[in-house]
This record gives C-alpha cells, sequence and structure tokens, in this order.
C-alpha cells in the first residue's frame, strides 16, 4: 500500500454537505463538528505517517492518514468503540464535515480501517521505538489550545499507576509456570522429546499438587525442587530451543531469583535481593514492581502533563513506562522534550519529581 496526501486522494465533484438543507447546515455548523474541521483537522500531519507505508509507486493508495487519525481523535473525546465510530461516520453528516470526508464519493473507511491503522503503528513501535501516535497528538497541542483558547505557560505534571491485568503470583507459581510453559512447547513441537521424570509438568492437576496441595510442606523444599528442574532443563535443551519465548523467559527467571551456594548449585536468593524489575507474572513479563505511598503496585506507569489556565485545562503531553521508572526520571525526560521556553513557563510537580539535576536542567 503506498501512502498518498489527502490532497493528493481523487475526490468527486459532488460534495454531500453543499447539498443538505440549510437547517442541516445550522446545525453542523453550530455543533463541535466546525471548530474541528478549522482548527483541528487541518493541524493533522499526514507526513509523518508515511513510514508506515510503501514507497512502491502504482500500488493502492492508503486511506487518508488524516481523516484515520482524526477519527481515532473523535473516538477518544466521544468515548466511542470502533463499531459505533464507522457508523456515526457513515451515517452523520457532523463527522463527515469534521474529517472533510463530504466530497468522498464512498466513505474511506471498513470495519478494518482502525484496527489495521493501529496495527501499523504498533509494529512501527516495536521496530523503532518511536510511537507515531504520541508524537503528532503532542504536536498538535498548540492547535488544541489554541481552540480552547488556553494560555500555554503553566503546566502540571502528575504520574498514575497503570495495574497490570495479571495475577499476582508467589516466587514458586512462577518458577513452576515458566518451567511447565517450557515443557509444555517443547511437547508440542514434538511430543517424544519431553523428560520422563519432567513429565509430571503436562499433567493438569501437577500446579494444585505442587502450590497447594502441599501447604504442609516447607515452601522451601518445594521452591528448590523446581529451580533444580528447571536448571536441568536448560542444561539439557542447550542453546537448541534458544529462540522460543517459553526457553528466554525460564532463563531469565533462574537469573533473577536464584543464586548460587559454594558448591555452585542454584538456589532461592533471598527475597531482599530480588529487584524490582523481576518477572511478576509469566503472562506480562513486562510488569515491574514499585511501593508507592504505602502501597505495592504490580505494572506499569503513566505521567501526565497537563496545560490549565482560567479558561480550562487539556493534557498536553504524556508517557508511559514500567513502573519502576521514577517520577524524577519522567520529569528529567519531560523538560528535554519541552526544550526551550521563548516565555517563561511554570511546571507543577510534587515532591517526587524533584531533584539538584533537575532544576538544573530546567
Amino acid at each position: 500500500m503506498s501512502f498518498k496526501t489527502n490532497k493528493e486522494q481523487q475526490l468527486t465533484l459532488d460534495d454531500r454537505f453543499l447539498q443538505v438543507d440549510e437547517r442541516t447546515k445550522k446545525f453542523v455548523l453550530s455543533s463541535w463538528a466546525k471548530g474541528f474541521s478549522e482548527i483541528i483537522f487541518p493541524a493533522i500531519n499526514e507526513e509523518r505517517f508515511s513510514v508506515l507505508y510503501s514507497e512502491t509507486k502504482g500500488s493502492r493508495p492508503n486511506n487518508p492518514v488524516n481523516a484515520v487519525v482524526g477519527s481515532l481523535i473523535l473516538k477518544e473525546l466521544l468515548r466511542l468503540t470502533d463499531d459505533e465510530l464507522l457508523a456515526s461516520i457513515l451515517c452523520d453528516v457532523r463527522f463527515q464535515y469534521a474529517l472533510h470526508t463530504t466530497s468522498f464519493k464512498e466513505q474511506p473507511f471498513s470495519d478494518r480501517t482502525f484496527s489495521r491503522f493501529r496495527e501499523r503503528l504498533y509494529l512501527y513501535t516495536l521496530e523503532t521505538g518511536i510511537d507515531l501516535l504520541q508524537e503528532e497528538m503532542e504536536s498538535m497541542a498548540e492547535a488544541f489550545l489554541n481552540y480552547l483558547n488556553i494560555e500555554p505557560s503553566m503546566k502540571r505534571m502528575d504520574s498514575v499507576m497503570v495495574a497490570s491485568n495479571c495475577k499476582k503470583m508467589t516466587r514458586l507459581e512462577i518458577l513452576y509456570t515458566c518451567t511447565a510453559n517450557m515443557i509444555k512447547a517443547i511437547h508440542q513441537a514434538d511430543k517424544t522429546a519431553v523428560y520422563k521424570d519432567l513429565a509430571h509438568y503436562l499433567e493438569a492437576e501437577d500446579l494444585n499438587r505442587t502450590i497447594y496441595h502441599r501447604k504442609n510442606e516447607d515452601i522451601s523444599a518445594r521452591l528448590q525442587q523446581v529451580i533444580d528442574d528447571a536448571t536441568q532443563l536448560i542444561a539439557e535443551l542447550g542453546d537448541d530451543a534458544f529462540e522460543l519465548p517459553e526457553y528466554q523467559l525460564l532463563r531469565r527467571v533462574l537469573m533473577e531469583q536464584t543464586e548460587q551456594d559454594r558448591t555452585g548449585k542454584p538456589i532461592p536468593k533471598d527475597k531482599k535481593s530480588i529487584t524490582p524489575d523481576s518477572l511478576q507474572n509469566p503472562s506480562d513479563p513486562d510488569a515491574t514492581f514499585r511501593r508507592k505511598a504505602g502501597k505495592n503496585h504490580k505494572g506499569y506507569v503513566g505521567n501526565i502533563i497537563e496545560t490549565f489556565d482560567e479558561q480550562g485545562a487539556i493534557i498536553t503531553g504524556y508517557d508511559y513506562d514500567i513502573n519502576s521508572h521514577s517520577d524524577s526520571q519522567f520529569c528529567k525526560e519531560t523538560i528535554s522534550k519541552l526544550g526551550h521556553q521563548d516565555e517563561a513557563a511554570t511546571l507543577l510537580a510534587d515532591g517526587a519529581y524533584a531533584s539538584t539535576g533537575n532544576h538544573e536542567q530546567a
């Protein structure tokens, strides 16, 4: 799919908005659609997203990127699902006017338009570490501020814990699950490859027997047994399973949860020496642990920058990271991102963001 800007898309001569009755026009022009069409939509930079598409000439052109990005903004502003958004665009002239699609013979959206665009964004972020949509939203901040007539000199910043949607697991559960997942992956690839003394990990009730039905037994003994099994499995597999994600997680959890005794045998680490960025649950490998304001948190952290004055307030910057990412580090990154200011600006934040280096940088 090749990239073309909306200006290069072929439009029809018949504009639907010119054909509606005067009463309908009046309602559209007095609604949110007029401000969005005249201020927000023109500020969308289509060229930023050209990297998502092929440079091959003659291939099928993309959907108008500014219309897709504008649609995603409307989806969040109006709290719509993808299906509701698509229905609104197809049936509501306000959406078509806001997105400059009234001249299209057929609306340039399908039931897969938004999911495919998000997929392109996601894959590009994985490849480059660059979130194009975040860059675009932050670059459009000035247009939003102008639209709402908000003075840009006052900003406030705060972070929010974002919980991971995964079960809280004990050390024993984490080690057991990673070991069982590795054995199941091997068994799925080759049903004759599982070692007899580890075959019990394939049984449906083995988890309950190991974790819950043996609570009267010393947990350290059960933990050591799973570590021994995992160590044996890694040693016997060698590099043959190196590319498997289950293998990578098993190696990671052994490095994080164990240390060697005097004989070189892996044994459980002291709990206090396990770092906050250790694996919390194999189903969400990126989630980390953090204790903040006296509470334990497992997951991620969002950092939000809001620009405000007496007229109102709007979010003009945001970031997202593992929750071991400190507020002070967010502050440093925000100051760098804001860069030199032509006029004095005030950034309000609580004490967790403060450091001598951050003050000097500001």
